[in-house]
């Protein structure tokens, strides 16, 4: 097991407070204990280790630590420490403190000097770390406060698949467990970063993953513009954030799924114009489905089984999804 210094630190002390009781026969007086806190160069020696050959819970540990004590740390001392890095997994958790710190002072600017590594750093490795350490910060509204100067949109752009999907992690985790899906910002930036994307494997995984309860009009238009996409995972994955969209825009949308499902030759497709069709309209999509029926014959055991689904009157979409791959197994 791996011993930290302020593990034989604690140890020694514990010691210590042995020998009054020796050193009483001896007749000698004991020097008293003192307690001393840990220096940021301390903390910086324990994570190095920590990352390299730590266990999972004790990495966590330590990089909490750091990023609790950064809020009191001065930001000169945080910010040399993270100029000077070359080591991608310390770098990031420097970059997490520093953005915990940035949020706990109210200043976002603290973050100019992460942002820009994760924009121009030389090495690729250092650029995804430094992405990622933005993680789970409001990193869309950082980037807004410091001029939109590097954005999700060109960082998508990058030529290393690891930034491009530090860009994808950070903005699925951001809309999902920072702002649970409630965010209009996050996720209008998330479509805008997807079809900024060159890789359409890339801006699948944003649409599809990616919240669209509180998108605007301007953005569910340019969903169902990428349906005319020639790559089929983005016109997949457009299908189904389309099912997602506010209901205001559920008639335009469902009308561009049904056609999508009538035209599209891609069975994988046409199955993401009805699950989008389904989300859409939940119950009140059985008449669209039924009407859909013979289209793609093949599909139709498909169109069974969201019917079957729907029949059981579950009330929430995720009840529904998970009925309707019971069946379909």
């Amino acid at each position: 097991m791996n011993r930290s210094p302020h593990w034989r630190a604690a140890l020694l002390a514990a010691v210590a407070w042995l020998l009054p009781a020796t050193s009483s026969a001896t007749g000698s007086t004991p020097a008293p204990l003192t307690q001393t806190a840990c220096s940021f160069e301390g903390m910086l020696e324990e994570l190095r280790g920590a990352l390299k050959t730590g266990s999972p819970a004790y990495r966590k540990y330590v990089k909490a630590r750091l990023k609790l004590a950064a809020r009191t740390l001065p930001a000169d001392q945080l910010l040399a420490a993270l100029a000077q890095e070359r080591d991608a997994d310390t770098l990031e958790a420097l970059g997490g403190a520093l953005a915990g710190k940035a949020g706990f002072d109210n200043n976002a600017s603290l973050l100019q000097p992460l942002l820009a590594r994760a924009m121009s750093d030389a090495d690729p490795a250092l650029r995804a770390a430094a992405v990622r350490g933005l993680q789970g910060s409001g990193s869309v509204e950082v980037m807004a406060k410091n001029g939109n100067v590097v954005t999700y949109e060109q960082l998508i752009r990058d030529s290393s698949p690891e930034v491009r999907q530090a860009v994808v992690d950070n903005l699925v985790h951001e809309s999902a467990k920072v702002y649970f899906g409630h965010d209009r910002t996050v996720s209008e930036t998330a479509v805008a970063t997807a079809l900024a994307a060159q890789d359409p494997a890339v801006a699948a995984k944003l649409l599809s993953e990616v919240s669209m309860e509180q998108v605007g009009h301007e953005t569910v238009e340019r969903l169902r513009g990428s349906l005319r996409s020639d790559d089929p995972a983005l016109r997949s994955a457009a299908a189904t954030a389309l099912g997602g969209v506010p209901g205001a825009e559920s008639g335009g949308s469902r009308d561009a799924l049904v056609k999508l499902y009538r035209d599209e030759k891609d069975p994988a497709v046409r199955k993401a114009a009805l699950r989008g069709i389904v989300q859409l309209g939940m119950g009140g999509s059985l008449s669209t489905l039924e009407s859909l029926r013979g289209v793609a014959p093949g599909l139709d055991p498909e169109i069974d089984a969201w019917k079957a689904a729907l029949e059981r009157n579950l009330q929430e979409w995720r009840l529904v999804l998970r009925e309707k791959e019971r069946i379909r197994k």
